[in-house]
């Protein structure tokens, strides 16, 4: 063979992997698959902030920061790789998949990324090697993707230098201090190494030049950096629920209601003050620049300064979790200077992020950061002297402050800034930020359900958690509507979100206790069902407002009242007439048909008003809300994965039970996004009228809360599944904790099959097929050890992925190929 020839098979292959690496578009926004990625994130910034809580102290306080940046970098080289490149097109879901296996990998070893526990894997070296694979993938693909641009390639080439400094350090921190003698201090040396990585992998920040920033969508550069900022708002508002524990046991008291509608009220201001001025501003400061002054003001607008408000939130959470913990007398010793400090400085170090954002975008200087900054400093040293309560009292009043002086003291700035930047604002996702900070808190509703099944391991229970989740299922559907209805981004809608959320929230922090009585708190089942009675007021009461001009849609409004209030009459009869025991298990069975007969009166409440009680505004904007659900389910699985496996070493066994879980919710991922949520919104939008409202009254109010049931069910099965392999990696699962593991996934296969076929395709055999293979193999596999009919379930979850993409490869191209603005 002539050398010519010999040289023939490697460029092919080359060019066939090139071919599936498609640029990104000007116009392109975040896909869901990104989402998907970066609801990760919300378990790895739990960690960090439980990092810091094991470690109250200044060295803990450093491992976290450092932690923050090196998560930070991880993030900001993930969103950067979709802005250039399309990662749902080609070879890169799977690699996306992967890289996601790698952040949870970075999540669940962040407790053990400075002190390694024994038993188990070395923490610090899966904690470096993971994240060293996730900024090589990125470097290889963003090489490859532009080998054809001599500029960018250089720029690019450069970067590798500062990764490879910091992957050596990385690897001898993680590898050094083990075999020093113990006469060294081993902890201080990983630390200082750890420093030494994070700085040299930031190097390339700066010196790698700004063609290697090019954004090349503003719209998705803006949008990746504003959802990563409610992602660490959301991990703030779990951080409140979950500051006792996730067990469900501390009893409820008026305190840590209190305390808890603070700590949201402090979090809802935030939320306001960089998604009212701050983030559409930016965003237009950033489509209004070109060339080299774009590439710097996207790195330094975002990449930089939001670092600083994630770092805040981060501290925050950290000052929520020791302060709401602390809200009783036999726990006030544990509020002490440290804590006030650590809650003060989170928001001051956010509002101080964010009086940097607007200065170097638009140059804002002034307004209601600096007056909170200001106001912080000076509040501190009494918040100090005073008791928790207190001082999330003064700081709720310090944070609240800032609203108010924009709607009077710079009323008239305020409002020429809002008329500026109004046209940024409506060319904006169609889901509006006020939406995805309700739906926020519905992640840490999922988990109260799984706690509440998880504190009565039994099939009553079983029931009672989905009873509960199908009535926060009927709330979420409404105030969707209500949304699709309501686009007013005005200050009274705002506050209404507040109201909502912060009820949602109070009723999250009962659910474990819905049907039982922890001696010493207030009842449990009572605070569920009177914010359950409120958030049904509210919702109809806001629907009368919308419809007061309109005499038939009034009538609309009291006739969907009647299933409400016989809902609502059926669960205070249940919780008054038959109170629970103390004991979980002592659950009145009348009350429990009680419960579910309320849930079904509302449900089948959805039909007695009629379909055009249904009627839609945004077929986009209807379908984006179902999808960013099904998601919301998705990020709440992952959660369960690794709270299943927080306090264990990180042992083989977990690691491939990890990667498993991983594997099969990407497949399960794909059963709906791949195609089916796509052409859902295709097929609705050729309808109209009452076939319409119809259809999305059934494929999506109805149908798609089976696939919620799923995934919660699944969630379940993972969490009992993973805490058995951690704890004995050969041992069997418990009989429920199987049954939920495979019948979360017969479920969803199943609903995902009937939305399918109601939104009228014909049926698809090979997930049927799928779905009653599932279902075959629960009892004989109930027999194999915990681990083992994992890798079973998510064997047979690929092969029919990868059976049915390619019967539909056809419909996927057709569906994906046409030219379109949507990602």
């Amino acid at each position: 063979m002539t050398s010519s020839g010999s040289a023939m098979p490697r460029r092919p292959i080359r060019a066939r992997i090139a071919t599936q690496i498609q640029l990104a578009t000007g116009g392109g926004g975040v896909t869901r698959l990104e989402l998907f990625l970066d609801l990760v994130f919300v378990y790895a910034f739990l960690n960090v902030t439980n990092l810091m809580s094991e470690n109250l102290n200044p060295r803990g306080l450093l491992q976290g920061a450092l932690v923050v940046l090196l998560l930070w970098r991880c993030w900001i080289s993930c969103a950067w790789l979709g802005n250039v490149i399309q990662l749902d097109r080609g070879l890169l879901p799977p690699i996306m998949v992967m890289l996601t296996t790698a952040i949870l990998l970075i999540s669940i070893a962040i407790p053990e990324a400075f002190t390694d526990q024994p038993g188990g894997l070395p923490g610090p070296l899966v904690f470096a090697i993971s994240f060293l694979l996730v900024r090589l993938v990125v470097l290889v693909l963003a090489t490859e993707a532009q080998r054809d641009s001599m500029h960018r390639r250089g720029s690019l080439l450069r970067a590798w230098t500062p990764v490879a400094g910091s992957a050596s350090l990385l690897l001898l921190a993680a590898l050094l201090p083990a075999h020093l003698p113990p006469s060294s201090n081993r902890e201080q040396i990983r630390l200082a190494l750890f420093l030494a990585a994070t700085v040299v992998d930031y190097i390339s920040t700066w010196n790698v030049g700004a063609g290697s920033w090019q954004v090349v969508s503003t719209r998705h550069w803006a949008e990746r950096h504003s959802l990563i900022m409610l992602i660490a708002l959301g991990e703030t508002i779990i951080s409140i629920g979950t500051s006792r524990g996730l067990v469900g046991d501390p009893p409820i008291t008026w305190s840590v209601i209190g305390g808890s509608l603070l700590a949201i009220v402090i979090v809802a201001v935030l939320w306001w003050t960089y998604f009212d001025i701050a983030r559409p501003a930016v965003e237009q400061a950033l489509e209004q620049a070109s060339g080299v002054a774009r590439s710097l003001l996207g790195r330094d607008a975002y990449v930089l300064l939001h670092l600083p408000m994630i770092g805040g939130l981060i501290l925050l959470s950290l000052g929520f979790k020791h302060g709401l913990s602390a809200t009783e007398g036999t726990t006030a010793h544990d509020w002490d200077a440290l804590s006030t400090v650590i809650l003060y400085s989170g928001v001051g170090l956010y509002l101080l992020g964010l009086f940097a954002l607007e200065w170097r975008s638009i140059r804002l200087a002034g307004r209601s950061p600096l007056l909170g900054i200001v106001l912080v400093s000076a509040l501190l040293p009494l918040a100090i002297r005073l008791p928790v309560l207190g001082a999330l009292a003064l700081l709720a009043a310090a944070t609240t402050s800032l609203v108010v002086a924009d709607r009077t003291v710079f009323r008239r700035r305020h409002r020429s800034l809002h008329e500026v930047i109004t046209p940024t604002e409506i060319q904006g996702t169609d889901i509006t930020p006020k939406e995805l900070f309700f739906d926020l808190v519905f992640v840490y509703t999922f988990i109260q359900v799984i706690v509440l099944m998880a504190r009565q391991p039994s099939v009553v229970g079983l029931v009672h958690g989905l009873t509960v989740l199908a009535l926060l299922w009927w709330v979420w559907c409404h105030y969707a509507w209500l949304g699709s209805a309501v686009r007013s981004e005005s200050g009274p809608v705002r506050l209404a979100v507040l109201v909502i959320v912060a009820l949602t929230l109070v009723l999250g922090l009962a659910i474990p206790q819905a049907f039982s009585h922890v001696s010493g708190g207030l009842p449990g089942p009572l605070i569920v069902v009177t914010c359950y009675l409120l958030l049904r007021i509210l919702h109809i009461s806001s629907f009368w407002l919308v419809a007061r001009r309109n005499p038939g849609l009034r009538r609309k409004v009291l006739r969907a009242a009647v299933p409400a209030a016989v809902a609502v009459a059926l669960l205070l009869y249940s919780v008054l007439a038959f109170p629970p025991a103390d004991e979980p298990a002592s659950i009145s069975p009348i009350g429990t048909v009680l419960w579910v007969t309320a849930a079904l009166v509302e449900l089948g409440g959805g039909y007695l008003v009629g379909r055009t009680n249904w009627q839609i505004r945004s077929v986009e904007h209807w379908t984006e809300r179902y999808a960013l659900i099904i998601l919301i389910a998705f990020g709440e699985v992952v959660i369960s994965t690794g709270l299943a496996v927080a306090d264990q070493p990180i042992s083989g066994p977990v690691t491939i039970a990890i990667t498993l879980s991983v594997l099969m919710l990407s497949t399960l991922w794909w059963v709906y996004f791949g195609i089916d949520a796509i052409l859902g919104q295709r097929i609705i939008e050729t309808r109209t009228g009452l076939a319409q409202w119809a259809l999305a009254r059934d494929a999506y109010t109805y149908l798609h809360l089976p696939m919620v049931v799923g995934l919660v069910s699944l969630a379940y099965g993972l969490r009992t599944t993973l805490a058995l392999v951690a704890d004995r990696p050969d041992a069997g699962s418990t009989p429920l904790g199987h049954v939920t593991l495979f019948g979360g996934v017969v479920v969803y296969l199943l609903a995902d099959q009937l939305f399918w076929w109601r939104i009228q395709r014909p049926v698809r055999w090979v997930r049927v097929g799928g779905a009653l293979l599932v279902a075959t193999l629960t009892p004989a596999t109930m027999p194999l050890p915990a681990l083992w009919a994992l890798g079973l379930l998510t064997t047979v979850s690929i092969g029919l992925v990868m059976i049915d993409s390619i019967r539909s490869t056809g419909l996927r191209r057709a569906l994906y190929e046409p030219p379109t603005q949507t990602r």
